[in-house]
């Protein structure tokens, strides 16, 4: 498949370059198996992982599209236009307390097995061939570029290091 990358070799897939480039979202529907447990999308898994209690995660694994997913995992503290429709606020439950310090391996793992099961996607993501990648989310500072444009942009890094471990070993374009 021929995909055209912008002409100043930046892949902003959140907002400006959606439309060419949605697959390479945690919200893009594209199943994985992790631990032996299917997950329709790297989001739901991603989610998923907050919490080891099994009622939480079959209610992660049943939301019927990414963004609930994410809403169920939203922490009791958030401001409550956030957390109203948490999991964790129903139930009383915080989520795992080294968080912050597992979930940026979390997601290496679930986007790797994002690419390696699903050949269409690992094709398409050889094919942005050298291009930084990043997920232009205002709201993101951590994953995307947050509202300054300064943000961490992990997600997108993360997946320019699966592309490098693609190419590495060896699958082509």
């Amino acid at each position: 498949m021929s995909m055209i990358v912008p002409s100043d070799n930046r892949i902003l897939y959140f907002g400006r370059d959606r439309e060419g480039f949605r697959f390479l979202s945690h919200f893009h529907a594209s199943p994985i198996v992790m631990n032996g447990e299917s997950w329709p999308t790297v989001e739901h898994y991603y989610q998923s992982q907050k919490s080891a209690n099994p009622e939480y995660k079959a209610a992660i694994r049943e939301a019927i599209h990414p963004g609930l997913a994410k809403r169920l995992a939203a922490p009791p503290s958030a401001p409550r236009r956030i957390s109203q429709n948490s999991w964790f606020r129903k139930n009383g439950e915080q989520p795992r307390a080294d968080w912050h310090d597992v979930k940026l391996d979390i997601m290496r793992r679930a986007d790797h097995a994002k690419f390696t099961q699903n050949a269409d996607l690992a094709l398409l993501l050889l094919a942005t061939n050298d291009a930084e990648l990043i997920e232009d989310s205002p709201g993101e500072p951590f994953w995307g570029t947050g509202p300054d444009g300064a943000g961490l942009n992990w997600a997108g890094r993360v997946i320019m290091e699966v592309r490098d471990a693609l190419r590495s070993k060896g699958l082509q374009k």
